[in-house]
């Protein structure tokens, strides 16, 4: 049982949940399909979260913010939204979207001068060594009283799947093996309970307020179904700086329906308790502990 149960899971109404859906042909076009279901699942919590603030936060830091086409779809506009990464490619991209920079979070402060009362790591921090350095300069760049959100993986999270729980089955050594080399090759340097991500978090100043688990295992089924054209859209991109979906932007709307059908099945409830046993990551709600200062 969690330590930081939400009062209640937030919900989208069947309107919002309509029009979220109807802006995912987008990211398809944009991006492969299994990295589109990801990123749609975390854009949609989001939403979620947002839909219990009568505001919006602003100015709003987007930790690893990659080519910020993120931030094309959200339903409410945000006024001021910057974003770092470290690679340069990346963010000139981003650049079209969002005020970016690039910049090591381990290292700096990012935009000196800018007191963000929205933080999000988006699948990002895992990424960073060391976590300890990035966690305190986003303490630094935080305005009193600020929220921050973290996607990051839950630590069994390649696991999952009917293949790994073969191997499982099969030999255990063979399933951790698989797991580390996904591990490894996503560069995840913390897989983390909540209880030891609390920790973390608390001693550079920050409250978990709330924790949530995302996913279910109609999203990790198509997740892993096209993970093998991702990789391939990924090389693409390697080579050409961007992914070869952009040649899907001239295609008429319609031929996009089966696609989202499929993004409507597998996005269903994707807030859902932490124990879940499908949860591929967590969602952690955290506050800016101004006692720390």
């Amino acid at each position: 049982m969690s330590k930081y149960p939400p009062a209640q899971m937030p919900a989208l109404s069947a309107e919002s949940s309509a029009a979220f859906l109807g802006r995912t042909a987008a990211y398809v076009r944009h991006a492969p399909f299994a990295l589109a279901i990801r990123e749609l699942n975390r854009l949609l919590a989001m939403e979620m979260l947002d839909a219990e603030q009568p505001k919006l936060r602003s100015p709003v830091l987007d930790v690893g913010c990659g080519d910020g086409f993120w931030w094309t779809l959200p339903g409410r506009h945000r006024p001021e939204v910057y974003g770092v990464d470290i690679a340069e490619s990346e963010v000139e991209q981003a650049k079209q979207h969002i005020h970016a920079e690039v910049c090591d979070i381990s290292k700096q402060v990012p935009f000196p001068g800018v007191k963000f009362q929205d933080l999000i790591g988006n699948c990002s921090l895992e990424h960073v060594r060391n976590i300890d350095a990035a966690l305190h300069n986003l303490y630094e760049s935080a305005a009193n009283g600020a929220r921050l959100v973290l996607f990051v993986p839950a630590p069994e999270w390649a696991f999952h799947g009917r293949i790994q729980k073969a191997l499982m089955g099969l030999s255990p050594r063979l399933a951790m093996m698989a797991s580390g080399m996904a591990n490894g090759f996503f560069q995840h340097w913390h897989l983390y309970s909540p209880e030891v991500w609390a920790g973390t978090l608390q001693r550079n100043g920050w409250k978990l307020k709330t924790l949530y688990g995302l996913g279910n295992s109609r999203s990790e089924f198509l997740f892993r179904l096209f993970l093998p054209q991702a990789f391939l859209g990924f090389l693409a991109k390697v080579a050409t700086g961007v992914y070869p979906n952009r040649l899907l932007r001239d295609v008429p709307e319609a031929l996009f329906a089966p696609l989202q059908k499929l993004l409507a099945w597998g996005l269903a409830s994707p807030l859902v308790p932490a124990d879940d046993p499908d949860v591929y990551e967590f969602v952690l709600v955290c506050e800016k502990d101004d006692v720390a200062e």
